[in-house]
């Protein structure tokens, strides 16, 4: 009887001491725990960062007067290791057309697989109107967020990222971004003071690039995988290969920018 008692407070003890090592960001081990004591300080962990690499496209024997680059065409690059990664424009593009021929310059193309999302607001079912987003390599910097008026009403308005809290008020059409304690990333909107409020029947649609990370780091020589608005006839020159990527961000990275981040709060101060 004293054996068990014994084991019984030892694994009391080891209990205890987990629990409270969670309870401060600094000896926290576990990833949901650090994540929810950088949310106090107001610190989004940064996602996987896709690899980004510039070209020029032109078209030729195109016969309107502009041209646009659609956002999400598709470019296979060389291989890397065997292995031929996608890349997508993250945005639209439009330029003039001269003598037959469209010239988009410096494109950005980013690694990864489109996905677009939608949701329906409905206060009963989600009052906290939080969205989660179901692929774990989300690059976060390529979401765009429109919220539809409603399923027969297309109207559709932006909203952004919000960022200077003290500009927001109720008109303000901004989402908010946080990581959820399952690791995928969460968007949320106002609530009437800092941003607009959504409405039941609103429809929600995300957009964005789920990535490999940095494994298609140094990708060049792409291949336009589509026809742009029906031209086919195509060249694609690499200006900058595919670089800035990054896995995402690590628990001990977390822990050391998360208080620095809450001390600088975006300020710079002269002396």
């Amino acid at each position: 009887l004293i054996d068990l008692l014994s084991y019984n407070t030892y694994l009391n003890a080891f209990y205890l001491n987990m629990i409270g090592s969670e309870m401060f960001l600094d000896s926290a081990q576990m990833q949901s725990s650090v994540v929810s004591h950088a949310k106090e300080l107001n610190y989004i962990p940064q996602s996987a960062r896709a690899p980004e690499a510039t070209i020029n496209l032109t078209v030729h024997q195109v016969s309107d007067t502009s041209l646009t680059l659609p956002k999400f065409t598709s470019f296979i690059s060389e291989a890397i290791d065997g292995v031929n990664y996608n890349f997508v424009t993250v945005d639209s593009t439009t330029v003039g057309v001269v003598a037959n021929t469209a010239t988009f310059t410096d494109v950005v193309i980013k690694q990864g697989q489109p996905a677009t999302i939608s949701f329906v607001v409905d206060s009963t079912e989600n009052p906290k109107y939080l969205f989660e987003l179901p692929q774990p390599n989300v690059d976060t910097s390529t979401i765009k967020v429109l919220v539809q008026e409603s399923s027969s009403n297309g109207t559709t308005t932006t909203y952004t990222q919000a960022s200077n809290y003290l500009t927001l008020d109720s008109s303000s059409t901004v989402y908010f971004l946080q990581e959820g304690i399952g690791g995928l990333f969460q968007i949320y909107f106002g609530d009437d003071i800092l941003g607009k409020k959504l409405k039941n029947g609103n429809i929600v649609i995300v957009s964005y690039v789920v990535t490999q990370g940095t494994s298609a780091a140094g990708a060049n020589n792409f291949v336009l995988m589509n026809t742009i608005s029906g031209y086919s006839n195509t060249t694609v020159q690499s200006v900058v290969s595919a670089t800035q990527c990054s896995e995402k961000e690590t628990i001990d990275s977390i822990k050391f920018q998360a208080p620095k981040s809450y001390s600088a709060q975006g300020r710079a101060v002269t002396k």
